[in-house]
């Protein structure tokens, strides 16, 4: 049995892999998910403001990312109806997580008839005839990321709903940062229970 190691690159800072992951944002491998307190109902809520800093907003992140942050989240609540205040009832926030992973992928070496024509003596070698298959397996490193959206009761400072985009973060550049961030909230707010008025 062979087995390859593949290495994803090292991850610099925190902010590369941000980068990687908003530039995937519309990959089949971005997931969404939102958890909320039962007893909440988030109609109740007529305002909104966010954190003075939010997580995603410091020295080892870019002056845009938080402002592209800040307007596409704003765009997503002022389409529901809320409204932006200095008092809010509602303050947000949005962070980052990441955490190396490991992927083991064990296959018939080679996919075809599960044998190989080969110097093992003379002919075909495999499996049909009664001789040895070989497996191979690949393991392979790589960085799964997430975008945290908290919203927290500005009243009783407590959180009452979070939405979260799961990315496989791959090397592969596809758009624009605002671009990524706005899609990457339009997909966590899918979840959100208060929906946005249909289009006319």
């Amino acid at each position: 049995m062979k087995i390859c190691v593949m290495h994803s690159k090292p991850m610099i800072a925190l902010l590369a892999v941000l980068a990687a992951l908003l530039l995937t944002a519309c990959a089949p491998s971005v997931k969404v998910r939102s958890d909320a307190d039962p007893g909440v109902d988030m109609r109740q809520y007529q305002s909104y403001d966010f954190f003075s800093q939010m997580g995603v907003e410091g020295d080892n992140y870019s002056n845009l990312l938080g402002r592209h942050f800040r307007d596409a989240i704003s765009a997503q609540m002022d389409a529901r109806g809320y409204r932006k205040s200095d008092a809010p009832q509602l303050q947000i926030n949005v962070s980052i997580g990441a955490e190396e992973k490991v992927r083991v992928n064990t296959y018939q070496d080679p996919y075809l008839y599960g044998g190989y024509y080969g110097m093992r003596g003379y002919g075909y070698a495999g499996g049909p005839w009664g001789y040895p298959g070989g497996t191979q397996t690949t393991v392979t490193q790589y960085t799964e990321a997430n975008v945290y959206i908290d919203m927290v009761d500005a009243s009783e400072h407590k959180m009452v709903w979070q939405g979260v985009a799961t990315f496989t973060v791959t090397d592969k550049v596809q758009q624009q940062l605002r671009e990524s961030v706005y899609n990457t909230v339009d997909k966590v707010f899918t979840q959100f229970p208060v929906a946005a008025p249909a289009s006319k």
